[in-house]
């Protein structure tokens, strides 16, 4: 394959709609909604969240690459801070000159100047997406303006250690967004959201290597970083005497201490994640024994056969077939899920409505969250599962790979019927699954009527007014209910941005300014609101508002103000639950204002 030199030599001319840099690195923004929606994120936790705090992210350019030739790219120089996550490679980079190996799954940030050059090796396919971005921290700040300068630093540089489906996730929309073809009026401000998201998820705790003391003022530091050197590594030979010297530790007191902490010495450790990561790959592929005997680090598949009955109970060939119900369930979505199949979770994450509640989690909702769950609560329940959506993925690996197989269901690559259906697979309950899917669809045939008959056809806005700044919905999520069950319309803007896409996957929201309503009229508006709105007083606020005022449905009185945490859930029962609400509020009369 011919080396593509030229094309990342250079700094690239922005397509028309895109802001231009000026030649002294300098841009002048007019403050909006925008920009401080983007910045809600930022909290000051660490080092990351302080630099993003009043930055400004711009997507220069983004290529997802998939040959079955080898592969060779390199650049002399990088015009921009350049993210490259391999999905599949095997073969070397040379960094600034310093060549390293490569072998499947990995992840690297390099900033502006950097030297780079990948090539695979012969007879190998290659998987990779390419992201180009500038970062503009802001210098001056005023009511009337703010003044941003092109920033070469980042924090976040070099290896990063997952979540790899969420990091997959973003690179994918984002080169969607770079396509010719997804030209749209919020296409920068997309972008802006998801590389600020993808700065969240890339930063890494200080990677170990058995050569790296660690750090004096953590007294855990030793655990942390043989915990990570063992989660990267356990595919292949691990020696006790490697890990004691990267803990700084004699082998034998070494082996005491961890121990101690993980109710298990390090070589058991090693075992239980081997056969955790074995047994996913029996749930979730179909992978033959000996491939994965490899994968998890043993070349011989009967012996890794025996040690897995050992391990299980059962040999790998029957894992598979067994019925799992002691489950852990780290996402509420998915708590719903198991329950709407009849499984009570022995643990899980909450959040919303259910019809009764299993033992509660103290889990983070979102990636760049700490994870406050202590591990014993984990070997309490003894799981034989533990499901979980991708952006917790990394986490759980780190606090409980150990502990039972970590499953994942991707929560963006398909929309609720396709968790259900993913879900139902895994816990042998696909009739159950069934069963609701035909009595969801009957129930809401009826609403469906109803609204008909008392309301005629009806054009539904669907928005959230928290913390995170104003969003209107799509076909997922708050919007689900309104779009999808009862095939009501959207507005305008929202049915363009949903052309062409699967229905529940590819867009769910986007943000908006009060008083902007090109496209976004409609005869109802529905917002989600947090416990930082007193419902009465918002509703007010919305009447004496001129911005919200110039709405037509505000104008009409048919404004619905419904509960964030009611109408979060993106589930069966929860779904059920938002059904009844809305076939209420569409078939009452309108209260005027």
């Amino acid at each position: 394959m011919t080396p593509m030199k030229g094309r990342y030599a250079m700094i690239s001319e922005p397509k028309q709609g895109h802001n231009r840099i000026p030649s002294d690195g300098k841009r002048t923004v007019r403050p909006s909604g925008d920009f401080n929606h983007i910045n809600t994120r930022a909290t000051a936790r660490n080092e990351l969240h302080q630099f993003l705090d009043h930055a400004l992210v711009e997507l220069r350019r983004a290529e997802h690459i998939n040959t079955h030739r080898q592969f060779q790219w390199h650049a002399d120089e990088l015009p921009h801070h350049t993210f490259i996550y391999i999905h599949r490679f095997t073969g070397t980079q040379i960094l600034d000159g310093e060549p390293s190996r490569v072998v499947r799954k990995a992840a690297c940030l390099y900033p502006p100047g950097t030297r780079l050059e990948l090539v695979s090796d012969a007879d190998y396919d290659a998987e990779l997406y390419i992201l180009e971005f500038d970062l503009f921290r802001v210098t001056e700040r005023t009511e009337a303006k703010r003044i941003y300068e092109r920033e070469l630093h980042s924090p976040v540089a070099g290896w990063i250690q997952g979540p790899f489906y969420g990091i997959q996730r973003i690179a994918a929309q984002l080169t969607e967004l770079a396509h010719p073809d997804s030209e749209t009026a919020s296409r920068g401000i997309k972008a802006q959201l998801l590389l600020t998201e993808l700065l969240y998820l890339l930063w890494p705790e200080k990677h170990a290597s058995p050569t790296e003391e660690p750090e004096q003022d953590d007294p855990e530091s030793w655990l942390k970083s043989t915990l990570q050197y063992i989660q990267q590594h356990y595919m292949h030979e691990i020696k006790l005497d490697t890990l004691a010297e990267l803990a700084g530790m004699h082998p034998s007191y070494y082996s005491q201490l961890f121990k101690s902490r993980m109710h298990k010495n390090p070589i058991e450790y090693i075992t239980h994640l081997r056969m955790n990561r074995a047994k996913e790959m029996l749930l979730t592929s179909d992978l033959r024994i000996r491939d994965v005997a490899r994968e998890v680090g043993y070349r011989d598949e009967f012996y890794f056969s025996r040690r897995f009955r050992n391990y299980a109970g059962y040999a790998p060939t029957a894992y598979a077939k067994q019925v799992h119900r002691n489950i852990v369930s780290l996402s509420y979505p998915y708590t719903d899920h198991l329950m709407t199949l009849g499984i009570t979770p022995c643990a899980a994450q909450i959040q919303g409505h259910l019809p009764h509640l299993p033992r509660s989690l103290t889990m983070p909702f979102h990636a760049y969250e700490p994870w406050e769950q202590g591990r014993q609560a984990f070997l309490d329940v003894n799981p034989d599962l533990i499901l979980t959506k991708d952006n917790a993925t990394a986490k759980a690996m780190e606090h409980i790979g150990d502990v039972a197989p970590i499953i994942t269901i991707p929560w963006n690559q398909t929309d609720m019927f396709g968790h259900l259906e993913q879900i139902a697979s895994i816990v042998d309950r696909t009739q159950a699954a069934k069963e609701w899917l035909d009595k969801h669809e009957r129930k809401a045939e009826r609403a469906r009527k109803k609204i008909k008959e008392r309301a005629g056809g009806l054009t539904v806005a669907v928005g959230t007014l928290t913390a995170k700044g104003p969003r209107l919905y799509s076909h997922r999520n708050f919007g689900h209910v309104f779009y999808r069950t009862l095939q009501l319309h959207a507005p305008q803007r929202i049915q363009a941005e949903l052309k062409g896409k699967a229905p529940g996957t590819g867009f769910n929201w986007m943000p908006f300014t009060p008083g902007e309503w090109d496209g976004l009229e409609a005869d109802v508006l529905v917002l989600a609101t947090d416990n930082l709105h007193n419902q009465a007083a918002l509703l007010q606020k919305l009447k004496h508002d001129p911005l919200w005022n110039s709405h037509p449905a505000v104008r009409s009185g048919r404004v619905h103000l419904v509960d964030w945490n009611t109408w979060v859930v993106y589930a069966p029962y929860s779904i059920n639950i938002q059904l009844e609400e809305a076939l209420s509020m569409l078939t009452n009369k309108p209260v005027l204002l």
